[in-house]
C-alpha cells in the first residue's frame, strides 16, 4: 500500500506543474502532459494542429514537441501514435507508430489515410507488445476505437462548451440556448436542466444522452467520489463523470483497454485522458485523479476523432450586405446538412475584394442551429464595396458562392417621406400606410413613433417592412402604418434605430382634416369675363391655391390667423374653351400638403347670368323733405320698373344692404308674391315691377341693393337702387309774435320723427337751433310738436322752409311754408 500511494504520490507530483501554469486547462481532473501535435503536409508548407486537420494522408509528418520544462518529466516518459485507417483505404490494417521520449521533439510519417489518430502517454515508459495477431484483432479492435474517439470528442466539446459557459459573465450567456447550440451541431438532443437540481445529478443527465450505453447506467451511483458529488461545476462534473474509469467502461471502454493491453501494451495499466486547449498553444492531456495500481507502468490514451472530410461546398444563399464595422448574420447553405456539420472546421476565414486589390482576416462563427455565418467586422477596417469570402480548408482555400457587399450605415441625410404618404396622415382617419424614401434602410432594427418635445415618454413602436431591390439589392424603401385614429394634428417624430444603435429622428405632421367645400359645384357662367364665387364650408383659410385646366381660379386672401373659416370667395375666368354643360374638376392645394387634392365636377359651367339692362325708380310726390339724389325715404313705398335678361321662366329678387350690419331682413320674392311691405310682379316680356317700403329692409344709411337670381345661371351683379334715408314728416308750420331775441320769434312744427331736426331756417346757409325736444301731442302720441325759433319777417312771401338733420351739414328743403 505505501508503495502504491508512493507512486500515486509521484505521478501525480509530475503532473502538478503542468497544471499549475494553466489552471483551468484540466476542469475537475488532474494534468498529465502539456504538448503540440501537429501535421506537416507532404509537399511542404506550414504545420498543423492535428486536433484541426480534417483529412490525413499518407505522406505527411506528424510532430510532436512537448512544452514541459526537462525535470518535470520522467527520463523514461514515451509518447506513442495510434493511427486507425479511414475507410477507403486500401490497408486496412490498425498502425501503431514507434513509440519516442516524450522529452524530446519527435515525428512520424503517416503511412496511410487516417480516420482516427491516438495517443498514448507512458510517464514511465511504454512496453509495446509486437505480435503477428495484432492485424487479426483489427476487426475488433478498430471498431472499438473509433467509437471510443467519437465519444471522447463529444464529451470534450461538451466540457468545453459547459467551461465557455461558466466562464462567461454572469447573465451574459443562457445555458439552455448553450446546450441547444451544441445539439445542433453534434446532432444530440441534449434535455432541459434543472439548475437547482446537484450538479453531479445534471452532469450524468447530460452524458445519458450524449452517450446512450450509459441509459441504464447511473454514474453517480457508481462512484461516491465527493469530488463528483460536490463538484465547483457543471463542466468539471461533466469531465470527472466520463473521464473516471466506471463509466469509461459502461460506456465500452473495459473491452477496449482489455484488447489494447493484451495486444500492445502489456503489463501496462491504461487509462482514459482528454484533451483540454492550452490558451497560448498546444493542448493539455487530463485524466481522471485516482489511485494507479502498483505494479504496472501508468499509460494514458486519448483518440482523435479525424473528420476524413472534403471540403463542404458551401455558397450564400443569396448575395448578403453586410455593414462596415458590425457583426451581421447571413444565410448559406451546404451541399447536405453532413457538409453543414463540418464547415465549423474551416479556419483562416478572409475577405477578398473584387479587384483582389484587399485581403484581410476577420473572425467568421458558423452557426449552430441554423445555417448561417457570422461575420465580425467590428475590429476590421475595409472600404465598401463586393468581396468574396474564403477560408482554409487544411492547406486549401475553401471559396464560399456568392458575393458580399459591404457598405457603411445610413447616414439618412436625404431620408423623405413619400409626398402621397405624408398627405394621408390626417387626424382621425384611422390606419395610414406610409413610405419613408432616400436611403438605404436594411440595417434598421427599430421604428418608433412619438410626439414632438415627449419623445421617451411617449414613443410607440411601430412594425415595419423593408422589401428589397431587384435592381442593386439596396433596400431604399421602409413601409410602415400609422394609426391616426386617436392623433392629434400636431408635429411628431419617427425615429430609426439602425443595428449599431445609431438613430435618426424624422420630423412628421398630422394634419388637421382636410378643408371641405360644401356648395360643390360651383357655378360659373359663360359670357363673363372674370367674376367672383363663394366658397362655403369649412377649414378654407387653410387652401393656398385651386387650379383647373377650363379656367383660371384666385382666391381672395385671408386674414392672418383666421380659423375655421366658413366662408371665402375667389375669381374665376373661364378660359375660351369653356363651353355651358361642362364639369370642370379641380385641384386643390392645402396648407402643409405636398400634393393636390382633386375635386372631381367641382365647377359647372351654366349659361349667361341674370342681367339688369335697366332700372327705374320712382317715389310718392307728398314727401314732404327734399331728397338728394341716390337717396329714397324709409317711410314711403317705392316702384322699381325693372329691364332684364337671362333671368329664365322662374327669376327671383333678392333685396339687401350693402353693409350687412345696416340689414333689418333680407326680402327674396318671386313673381307674383306679395307681402305687407313689398310686391314683385312681371310687366311685360323681360320686365319686373317691384313695390317696396324701404324700411322693411333696412335701416336709415343702409346702400339697398338689388339681385336677381335665376336657379339654373346664379345671380346677377348687385344693382344699388339708393340709400334709405328716415326723413321727418312736417304737417303743420306756425310761426308766433314772441320774441325770443332781436329778430327771433317762437314757431311750431307738427308731425312726426321731429326729433331728428337739429336746426331751422329760411335759406340753406343760416340755421338756429331748435329749442328743446319734441312733445307728444296728446290725442296722437305718434303725433310731435317741435319748438323752434326763426327771424321775422321772411326773406319772401310763402318762404320755405329749411332744416338741419342730425349728423347732416347740409340744409333741406321742405314743402313747409308760413
Amino acid at each position: 500500500m505505501r508503495a502504491a500511494l508512493a507512486l500515486i504520490a509521484f505521478v501525480v507530483a509530475g503532473f502538478l506543474p503542468c497544471q499549475a501554469e494553466s489552471p483551468k486547462a484540466c476542469i475537475g481532473n488532474v494534468a498529465v502532459s502539456k504538448f503540440q501535435l501537429v501535421l506537416e503536409p507532404a509537399q511542404g508548407g506550414p504545420p498543423l494542429p492535428l486536433n484541426a486537420v480534417n483529412v490525413v494522408q499518407a505522406g505527411q509528418k506528424l510532430k510532436y514537441e512537448p512544452l514541459h520544462s526537462s525535470p518535470e518529466l520522467n527520463r523514461k516518459a514515451k509518447i506513442a501514435l495510434l493511427l486507425v485507417p479511414a475507410p477507403e483505404e486500401p490497408s486496412k490494417d490498425l498502425v501503431v507508430l514507434e513509440a519516442k521520449s516524450a522529452k524530446a521533439p519527435a515525428e512520424w510519417r503517416v503511412p496511410l489515410r487516417a480516420s482516427v489518430a491516438g495517443v498514448v502517454f507512458g510517464p514511465r515508459g511504454l512496453d509495446i507488445k509486437k505480435v503477428s495477431s495484432l492485424v487479426e484483432k483489427n476487426r475488433d479492435l478498430i471498431p472499438q476505437l473509433a467509437d471510443y474517439a467519437q465519444e471522447t470528442a463529444t464529451v470534450e466539446a461538451l466540457v468545453q462548451k459547459l467551461s465557455e459557459y461558466e466562464q462567461a459573465p454572469p447573465g451574459s450567456r443562457d445555458l439552455d440556448a448553450a446546450l441547444q447550440g451544441f445539439s445542433a451541431q453534434y446532432g444530440l438532443s441534449l434535455p432541459k436542466l434543472d439548475t437547482t437540481a446537484p450538479t453531479g445529478q445534471q452532469a450524468a443527465l447530460l452524458l445519458r444522452a450524449v452517450l446512450p450505453p450509459l441509459s441504464a447506467y447511473d454514474p453517480i451511483a457508481s462512484q461516491r467520489s465527493a469530488l463528483v458529488q460536490q463538484s465547483a461545476g457543471l463542466a468539471a462534473s461533466v469531465a470527472s463523470l466520463f473521464f473516471g474509469s466506471p463509466v469509461v467502461l459502461a460506456a465500452g471502454g473495459a473491452s477496449l483497454m482489455e484488447n489494447m493491453r493484451a495486444l500492445m501494451f502489456p503489463d501496462t495499466d491504461l487509462r482514459s485522458a482528454f484533451a483540454m486547449p492550452l490558451e497560448s498553444k498546444g493542448m493539455q492531456l487530463c485524466t481522471k485523479h485516482q489511485p494507479l495500481k502498483s505494479r504496472a507502468r501508468p499509460a494514458f490514451l486519448w483518440m482523435l476523432r479525424i473528420p476524413d472530410a472534403v471540403a463542404p461546398t458551401v455558397s450564400l444563399a443569396q448575395p448578403a450586405r453586410l455593414p462596415l464595422g458590425w457583426k451581421s448574420t447571413t444565410k448559406v447553405e451546404c451541399a447536405n446538412l453532413a457538409q453543414m456539420r463540418t464547415l465549423p472546421r474551416a479556419r483562416e476565414w478572409k475577405l477578398i475584394s473584387a479587384d483582389h486589390e484587399a485581403s484581410v482576416p476577420v473572425t467568421v462563427e458558423v452557426g449552430s442551429q441554423d445555417d448561417s455565418l457570422t461575420i465580425d467586422l467590428s475590429r476590421t477596417k475595409l472600404p465598401a464595396g463586393q468581396y468574396q469570402l474564403v477560408a482554409k480548408w487544411d492547406w486549401d482555400p475553401l471559396k464560399v458562392g456568392g458575393t458580399i457587399v459591404l457598405h457603411p450605415f445610413a447616414n439618412f441625410s436625404s431620408l423623405k417621406m413619400a409626398p402621397d404618404s405624408a398627405d394621408r396622415l390626417i387626424e382621425g382617419s384611422g390606419p395610414v400606410e406610409v413610405q419613408l424614401t432616400g436611403a438605404d434602410f436594411e440595417f434598421v432594427q427599430k421604428l418608433t413613433l412619438s410626439g414632438a418635445g415627449r419623445r421617451k415618454a411617449r414613443a410607440t413602436e411601430l412594425p415595419f417592412t423593408v422589401p428589397r431591390s431587384d435592381v442593386d439589392g439596396e433596400q431604399r424603401n421602409l413601409q410602415t402604418e400609422i394609426d391616426t385614429t386617436s392623433l392629434h394634428a400636431g408635429s411628431y417624430w419617427l425615429t430609426l434605430a439602425q443595428t449599431n444603435g445609431a438613430t435618426h429622428d424624422v420630423p412628421i405632421t398630422i394634419h388637421a382634416p382636410n378643408p371641405k367645400i360644401e356648395n360643390i359645384p360651383l357655378r360659373a357662367n359663360v359670357g363673363d369675363t372674370q367674376q367672383v364665387i363663394v366658397l362655403r364650408g369649412s377649414g378654407l383659410e387653410r387652401i393656398e391655391h385651386m387650379m383647373t385646366d377650363g379656367a383660371s381660379l384666385e382666391l381672395a386672401p385671408v386674414s392672418p390667423g383666421s380659423r375655421d373659416l366658413t366662408e371665402r370667395k375667389a375669381s374665376i375666368k373661364l378660359l375660351p374653351g369653356a363651353h355651358q354643360g361642362e364639369r370642370l374638376s379641380v385641384s386643390m392645394l392645402v396648407a402643409g400638403m405636398q400634393s393636390a387634392s382633386q375635386i372631381p365636377n367641382a365647377i359647372e359651367v351654366v349659361g349667361p347670368r341674370p342681367k339688369m339692362v335697366s332700372v327705374k325708380t320712382s317715389f310718392p310726390q307728398e314727401v314732404g323733405v327734399a331728397l338728394r339724389d341716390g337717396e329714397m325715404p324709409a317711410g314711403s313705398g317705392i316702384s322699381v320698373a325693372i329691364g332684364t335678361e337671362n333671368i329664365g321662366p322662374h327669376p327671383e329678387v333678392d333685396l339687401a344692404c350693402l353693409s350687412p350690419g345696416d340689414i333689418i331682413q333680407k326680402l327674396a320674392l318671386h313673381p307674383g308674391e306679395r307681402n305687407g311691405t313689398a310686391a314683385l310682379d312681371f310687366a311685360g316680356e323681360g320686365v319686373l315691377f317691384l313695390s317696396l317700403f324701404p324700411r322693411a329692409v333696412g335701416q336709415s344709411g343702409c346702400l339697398l341693393t338689388l339681385t336677381l337670381f335665376s336657379e339654373d345661371t346664379g345671380a346677377s351683379d348687385p344693382q344699388l337702387l339708393g340709400r334709405i334715408v328716415r326723413l321727418p314728416r312736417i304737417e303743420k308750420f306756425i310761426l308766433t309774435d314772441q320774441r325770443l331775441g332781436e329778430s327771433l320769434y317762437a314757431g311750431t312744427l307738427t308731425g312726426q320723427d321731429l326729433q331728428m331736426i337739429e336746426k331751422t331756417g329760411w335759406n340753406g346757409r343760416t340755421g338756429y337751433p331748435v329749442q328743446g325736444m319734441p312733445v307728444p301731442v296728446y290725442a296722437d302720441p305718434q303725433e310731435q310738436t317741435l319748438k323752434v325759433e326763426l327771424p321775422w319777417p321772411s326773406p319772401a312771401p310763402h318762404a320755405p322752409l329749411f332744416i338741419w338733420l342730425r349728423g347732416e351739414n347740409e340744409a333741406r328743403m321742405t314743402k313747409a311754408r308760413y
